[in-house]
């Protein structure tokens, strides 16, 4: 199998980084700031040549009157909106919003939108960033608190398609919004990046634990601190607990196992004893215990206070160093 190459993830990097406008580098900038990245994305992409071999995966399609009159309404626009558009070749939804098992104002959008080589061009770029703009206020309703965007793919990254952004085994499972059912693949090795990505985690995380603040997702300049030392941080804890309850997903991935997350806890304490899983069975009781308004603005409710107990992030960073310590041994 092929290897994922440096280059494709800078690639890729630097469209999410565009067309999710993450440091607001294009937004109310002149046309040309747009323009100079466009164009090299278009030029970079357009000279990619890649073998036309591939395995075909069947997705189940968008049924509207699933997600009418519920919490995910909001898929149902952002599916006017795509159909109406020909930025995407493809636009798939995985995770909670396609099993239909969400959360009310935990769970998050879980995206991968294909754009198409034409959306780069100079005549389309514009009105292509403004559909991406527009797609991620919609997708924000569904959850106040949303730590990523969606996630841009060129379309010919489906011909080198890497574990890092979906485990290929698990696409089945995701939802086609927009584009054929039937999806065109061809996988290709990530599990040097997928190493890298779940090490610098684990950095971060002992980082926060030696350092007392996890310097991670500021919001309004404010970073998460030890011991609810400023209780309006519920944006910033919330991502702290998205991670631990990720991490058991990416460790089981390093040992290929392309597992889903509801099936990931009880797969790893066949590895742990109970008593070092603590931390994450707390994040988990939290996630279950969830209510709607919790968001409201921004204060750490006493309920998650209770369920979740002090020094977090000492307990986060221990929780990541074993993880990271069991796949050295």
């Amino acid at each position: 199998m092929c290897e994922l190459k440096k280059l494709q993830t800078t690639r890729n990097n630097l469209l999410n980084w565009v067309f999710q406008d993450k440091d607001s580098v294009i937004q109310n900038k002149p046309r040309f700031v747009l323009d100079m990245f466009a164009d090299h994305l278009e030029e970079a992409y357009g000279s990619w040549s890649l073998s036309s071999s591939n395995e075909k995966i069947k997705l189940d399609r968008f049924n509207r009157q699933e997600y009418e009159s519920t919490d995910l309404s909001a898929v149902v626009e952002i599916h006017d909106e795509l159909t109406s558009s020909n930025a995407f070749s493809h636009f798939l939804i995985h995770g909670s919003c396609a099993d239909l098992k969400i959360i009310s104002g935990w769970s998050d959008f879980d995206s991968i939108a294909v754009l198409k080589q034409e959306s780069l061009r100079r005549e389309n770029r514009g009105k292509t960033y403004d559909l991406c703009m527009h797609i991620d206020k919609m997708m924000r309703r569904i959850d106040p608190y949303q730590h990523h965007g969606i996630h841009f793919v060129h379309e010919k990254e489906l011909l080198s398609f890497p574990d890092l952004y979906l485990p290929v085994d698990l696409l089945a499972d995701a939802k086609c919004l927009l584009g054929s059912a039937d999806i065109k693949i061809k996988k290709v090795d990530s599990s040097a990046q997928e190493m890298s990505r779940f090490l610098g985690i684990v950095k971060t995380l002992k980082s926060a634990a030696t350092a007392g603040v996890l310097r991670h997702h500021a919001k309004d300049g404010k970073f998460l601190l030890e011991d609810y030392a400023d209780p309006n941080t519920m944006y910033q804890l919330k991502y702290l607990l998205c991670v631990v309850m990720l991490l058991p997903t990416l460790w089981l991935n390093l040992k290929s196992n392309y597992c889903r997350k509801s099936e990931s806890y009880e797969l790893l304490r066949s590895y742990f004893l109970t008593e070092e899983l603590e931390f994450l069975e707390a994040c988990s009781h939290v996630r279950s215990f969830w209510k709607a308004d919790f968001h409201k603005e921004n204060i750490i409710p006493s309920e998650v206070k209770n369920i979740l107990g002090e020094n977090y992030l000492a307990r986060a960073g221990k929780f990541a160093d074993l993880l990271e310590t069991s796949l050295e041994s």
